[in-house]
């Protein structure tokens, strides 16, 4: 049978129909006559036939090809009531009821099927039925068939590795499994996401469908007011501090997404580190993973730790897609097309332009997409993809006065909202601010370095389609669903560097809108001298990952027992590779710290078993000489456990009294000075002094500045520490802005240069390197402290979190624990103190009303 399902799908009746009614779909708003097909009606029916048999295949690319035939027979003649039902019938067959809503007039209103004929209406009822689901909220859906499976074995209870592209919907139906947990008596439940720009996004989604059924917590705290469900949102990062504590419950299900990450270099270690532990540690839990086309992805994690779980892969999406690569060439008013077919043949032809682009795709991309944002309707929802943050900026202005031009509704910002976001950046950031200027134009961009608040605006915004058009860098393969009806790409790089082929093909599963549409576009814009486009297109990607600690030790098999005990310096010497010192510190503290898994890595790396002994005699001999114990390397055993030895000797030899800040921040005891006593010192200058020592054994200013710098942007010791109090002090970004350009200033370039620098400056050098260390020093200074003293010095040694979250101020920290963004907690702060409640109960009673819009909405979102 699977023989007759490829002969129907590979038929050349059906490819040929197929590829001309695909053609006819992408020329039809690129040329003013409209598109005539030299197609039969027989010649139609026979494809349709054939198209109706592959729908049946249980091979993912067949289905598609016959889901994508019914969405493109309808197409052709939104009012051909045949092909309606055609289209009705195949999506049915291919599983894909989802989209049968864009189909108009197929049930009557009493939502019955229009009559198909006796057999048909059999199947066609049939399979409604088995793919609708009810949830326990009432809700109702029709799964596709992978999502029906998926959630048959999400119920069984079985650990899962999960690989589908990003339109698949499986983060929906995980949300919606953690919802019928929580409703069966789940009591604890972890979710973890790549990055912290997916915290909110995600907290913010099940605290709207749990109402008041669970806590919804984006830092480790434990629950300990009442009886209810608690989910943790949490990156990597956050979740050591979960692991630490031993009295945790453990937890019903956790689920990892973007797993593939787990091969990122050395913050791949720390996706590794924390699957490894969450399967050790909770034998018991339910584990689901999940990542875009990945082939045998349970392999991978069976690497990781001894673990019995299975694959639910899928290549299937709701939407099909049209994509495309436009060429264009020097002094001609035309462009090349190459449609990249489902059928596996390449269509080309070439449209007229109104211009030569030639040039400026060559050497200003900006003014390229000017144009090119003219050829499509700003009704549909465009993502232009920029490589960098200032590209994104720059470009995002050029097409703005375009898209306004196209559309009356757009008057300077006419939606209160935007009116809303407008009003927030012009305090938080700058009057002056780019992003002001594209969004009254009703263009945004989207980028790593936008404040949160403003990065969820723009999100909702957009999804919610008051704003339509959005310039985004690689933060959209992070997991930011934002889902177009088109995406253009004009450079298929991150910052100056190629995009590999997986996080390609990962960034066009963007294009398709399920909710709205039947299929997306995409479309490659290059020149006849470097065409890229096509060649990406037909780029087949199913990868296998690896962990990264099998990565670096395949890569430096050959010298690892040389660099085994040598310090980042030399390393960086001898190898000319920054990078390595992060892999073998991590490698370094689980050869310490659990020897079988550090053996489990290497037996399953494929090296050679002479140049494991090697290296393992090595670090066995690195050891000889060091004093610190065990656990303080287990908790940060991504810091280099020579020079964590270093620290704790330095404890050990001048005391833990010369090395805990004694002083609370707004105290006004101590003197400003650094040529004193340490206990003498005002809090400010113990906080500094921490951090030069600090420096001296870890070289944190070459972390800080490791990926290149002007020397106006190099960032000290000193700076770290004076931005990092004001931070925690309650500063906004505004005020660092200022600082940089100074009061006055009204240079537009500069102010979009400060913003990108001090919000990567926070991202990146405070809330991520400095918080590490700090850590690491509450760690040690613990270790050297008795219970009482511990409990004495609570506050103290929870900077990392007040650093991480950027305030002193506990309530301020407790509303952010509970999803609630940096600028609304600390707006609301001082009213939530006078209500002498828990942050949950006075972020549910607080009187809105009285909030500026945005925030009241932020709280609203949040489920609030």
């Amino acid at each position: 049978m699977t023989q007759i399902y490829s002969q129907a799908a590979n038929h050349e009746d059906f490819v040929r129909v197929f590829d001309k009614l695909l053609e006819k779909l992408f020329l039809e708003d690129k040329i003013t006559d409209s598109v005539q097909i030299d197609l039969g009606s027989d010649e139609i029916k026979k494809a349709t036939w054939l198209a109706s048999i592959a729908a049946l295949s249980g091979d993912d690319k067949e289905r598609n090809m016959a889901n994508a035939f019914g969405a493109l027979l309808h197409l052709t003649d939104k009012e051909n009531e045949i092909y309606k039902r055609a289209c009705y019938i195949l999506q049915s067959r291919a599983g894909n009821l989802i989209t049968s809503s864009h189909i108009p007039r197929l049930f009557h209103k009493e939502n019955t099927l229009s009559d198909y004929g006796t057999l048909l209406n059999f199947e066609l009822a049939a399979h409604r039925a088995t793919l609708e689901h009810e949830f326990s909220d009432n809700t109702k859906i029709f799964f596709t068939e992978f999502q029906k499976k998926l959630w048959e074995s999400l119920n069984s209870g079985e650990n899962i590795a999960i690989s589908a592209p990003t339109s698949a919907g499986k983060s929906f139906i995980i949300k919606k499994y953690i919802l019928e947990l929580v409703e069966g008596g789940a009591k604890n439940i972890v979710f973890i996401v790549p990055t912290k720009a997916l915290i909110n996004q995600v907290s913010n989604v099940l605290k709207t469908q749990l109402h008041e059924k669970a806590h919804v917590y984006t830092t480790y705290i434990a629950n300990e007011e009442d009886d209810l469900a608690t989910i943790y949102v949490l990156t990597p990062e956050r979740s050591l501090k979960l692991l630490q504590d031993k009295n945790v419950t453990p937890p019903e299900l956790i689920f990892m997404d973007e797993v593939h990450n787990i091969e990122a270099g050395s913050r791949g270690v720390v996706f590794e580190n924390i699957l490894y532990r969450v399967i050790s540690t909770w034998a018991s839990t339910q584990l689901v993973v999940a990542g875009p086309f990945i082939r045998s992805l349970s392999d991978s994690i069976k690497k990781i730790c001894n673990i019995s779980i299975i694959d639910h892969q899928t290549l299937s999406s709701p939407v099909f897609q049209v994509r495309s690569a436009l060429t264009f060439y020097p002094s001609k008013k035309v462009a090349r097309y190459k449609i990249s077919s489902p059928t596996q043949r390449i269509i080309s032809g070439e449209i007229k332009l109104k211009k030569s682009l030639y040039s400026k795709i060559k050497t200003n991309k900006g003014e390229a997409l000017e144009v090119i944002a003219d050829m499509f309707s700003p009704e549909e929802h465009n993502i232009y993809y920029a490589p960098r943050k200032s590209s994104a900026e720059k470009w995002a202005s050029k097409i703005a006065p375009v898209i306004a031009s196209k559309n009356s509704k757009i008057i300077d910002a006419a939606d209160s909202r935007v009116k809303d976001l407008i009003d927030f950046l012009s305090e938080e950031v700058h009057p002056d601010y780019s992003l002001i200027r594209t969004l009254r134009l009703g263009v945004a961009y989207h980028h790593a370095g936008l404040p949160d608040i403003a990065r969820q605006e723009v999100e909702e915004l957009y999804s919610e389609s008051v704003i339509k058009n959005i310039v985004c860098t690689s933060t959209l393969l992070q997991g930011v669903n934002l889902p177009a009806d088109r995406l253009i790409v004009i450079s298929p790089k991150v910052d100056k560097h190629d995009m590999p082929d997986f996080d390609f093909l990962n960034l066009l599963g963007r294009a398709g809108r399920a909710s709205t549409n039947l299929y997306g576009e995409i479309y490659c814009i290059d020149v006849v001298d470097d065409e890229w486009g096509s060649k990406r297109l037909e780029t087949d990607v199913n990868k296998k990952v690896d962990t990264s600690s099998n990565l670096f030790l395949k890569k430096n098999e050959d010298h690892l027992s040389v660099i085994a005990d040598m310090s980042s310096e030399q390393i960086r010497e001898m190898t000319g590779d920054k990078n390595i010192h992060g892999n073998l510190s991590y490698l370094r503290s689980i050869f310490k710290t659990d020897r079988s898994h550090f053996d489990r890595i290497l037996s399953t790396s494929g090296i050679t078993s002479k140049k494991i002994e090697e290296f393992t005699s090595k670090l066995e001999s690195m050891y000889c000489g060091m004093s610190i114990p065990q656990e303080l390397i287990a908790n940060n055993p991504f810091i280099d456990p020579m020079l964590q030895n270093k620290l704790f000797c330095s404890l050990e030899r001048e005391g833990v009294a010369n090395w805990l800040i004694s002083r609370k921040p707004m105290s006004k005891g101590g003197e400003n000075s650094e040529n004193i006593a340490f206990s003498e010192k005002s809090y400010y200058y113990q906080f500094l002094s921490v951090f030069r020592r600090l420096n001296d054994i870890f070289n944190i200013e070459y972390e800080l500045n490791s990926n290149g710098f002007s020397q106006d942007d190099y960032v000290n010791i000193g700076r770290l520490v004076r931005d990092a109090h004001r931070w925690m002090s309650g500063k906004k970004h505004k005020f660092f802005i200022i600082d940089l350009i100074g009061e006055n200033s009204r240079d537009e370039n500069a102010v979009d240069k400060a913003a990108r620098n001090i919000t990567t400056h926070i991202s990146k050098n405070l809330t991520f390197i400095a918080v590490k260390y700090l850590m690491l020093w509450s760690d040690m200074i613990s270790y050297f402290l008795s219970e009482e003293e511990i409990e004495e010095n609570a506050y103290i040694l929870n900077l990392p979190s007040m650093l991480e979250l950027g305030s002193y101020d506990p309530v301020v920290l407790e509303l952010m624990s509970c999803g609630i963004n940096r600028s609304v907690a600390l707006s609301i702060s001082n009213k939530v103190k006078k209500m002498d409640t828990s942050a949950e109960k006075a972020l549910a009673a607080i009187n809105k009303e009285i909030l500026p819009n945005i925030f009241k909405r932020h709280l609203m979102k949040a489920g609030y």
